[in-house]
């Protein structure tokens, strides 16, 4: 995926938090890229402030799901 493909601009982000916001998600915001072929579907990786947890979401622009996909435990990879 190129950097082009994958940049989110400001305005994006502003719908994506809002839409968050809206079905009662709380925490930092700590990155966004979009997902490539899928039109208006972004990753989001959300961090808790309090104990340092970090989530990886799915959101939908156009229908306003947000899914969940996996924990990240901030560890290096390994090679």
């Amino acid at each position: 995926m190129s950097e082009a493909t994958s940049e989110v601009t400001q305005r994006e982000m502003v719908r994506i938090i809002s839409q968050f916001r809206k079905q009662g998600f709380k925490g930092n915001y700590l990155s966004f890229q979009h997902v490539a072929d899928e039109g208006a579907s972004y990753f989001v990786v959300m961090g808790d402030e309090n104990n340092g947890n970090q989530g990886l979401f799915k959101i939908d622009l156009l229908t306003g799901e947000i899914a969940f996909q996996y924990m990240l435990d901030g560890r290096p990879c390994r090679k």
